[in-house]
C-alpha cells in the first residue's frame, strides 16, 4: 500500500511547479501562470484532440487554479487561438529574412519543422478554423527597414508574403506530405524568382 509519501512522489509535476516560480501576484503573475497554461495545452494536445481535453485537466497540468484560468481565458478555445497567434509571430519572423534565398531557406526550413514538430497543436487550430492572417494586420515585412521606392516592388512584396502564407496553411491542411526540407527550398525559389523580377 502507498504511503502519503509515495503517492506525493509519484504525482505529476505542474508546469508551475516545474519552473520552481513562487506565486507572484500582478502582471508577472498573470505572465507565468499565461505561460504554464499554453504548455500545458500544448503537452495535452500531443496526448488527445482538442475536444477531449477538460477545463479542469488543463489547470491541473498547468498548477493553476480555475480562477486564474477564467481570469485570463473566456474558455479553452481563446486559449488556443493565443498558440495560434503565436505560430503566426514566427511566420513574421520568417518573413522579415527575405534578403537573400539562403536566408529565407535556412528560416523557412526552422518554421516547418517546427509546425511539423507540433503537428498535433497545428491539426487542432487548422480544425477550429484559426486563422493565421494576423501576420497581414501590419505593412509587408521587406518594407520595416527599406521602404520601397516604387509601388511595383510593394506590391511584390505583398505578392510574396500572401504567397508563402498560402503555401503554409496549404501544407498544414493537406497533412504536411513534403518534408520540411522541400517545402523551405518551394520558399527560396519562389523568393529567388521575386527578386529576379524586381532586378529586371
Amino acid at each position: 500500500m502507498a504511503t502519503k509519501e509515495t503517492a506525493q512522489q509519484e504525482a505529476p509535476v505542474s508546469e508551475l511547479e516545474k519552473r520552481s516560480i513562487q506565486r507572484l501576484s500582478g502582471e508577472e503573475s498573470n505572465r507565468i501562470s499565461r505561460e504554464c497554461l499554453r504548455t500545458a495545452l500544448m503537452q495535452l494536445l500531443s496526448e488527445r484532440d482538442f475536444q477531449k481535453i477538460s477545463v479542469t485537466e488543463l489547470v491541473r497540468r498547468a498548477g493553476v487554479s480555475r480562477a486564474t484560468f477564467y481570469r485570463n481565458y473566456s474558455d479553452k478555445e481563446a486559449l488556443l487561438r493565443e498558440i495560434g497567434e503565436a505560430a503566426a509571430l514566427e511566420i513574421q519572423s520568417f518573413l522579415r529574412a527575405t534578403r537573400t534565398p539562403e536566408d529565407v531557406y535556412q528560416s523557412a526550413l526552422g518554421l516547418f519543422r517546427n509546425i511539423k514538430e507540433h503537428e498535433r497543436v497545428t491539426r487542432n487550430m487548422v480544425s477550429f478554423h484559426i486563422s493565421l492572417s494576423a501576420v497581414m494586420a501590419m505593412p509587408p515585412l521587406a518594407e520595416l527597414e527599406e521602404p520601397p521606392t516604387d509601388a511595383t516592388t510593394h506590391y511584390w512584396h505583398l505578392a510574396f508574403e500572401g504567397a508563402v502564407l498560402n503555401i503554409v496553411r496549404d501544407w498544414m491542411v493537406n497533412g504536411m506530405q513534403q518534408s520540411p526540407e522541400e517545402m523551405a527550398q518551394v520558399c527560396a525559389s519562389l523568393a529567388s524568382e521575386v527578386r529576379n523580377w524586381l532586378a529586371g
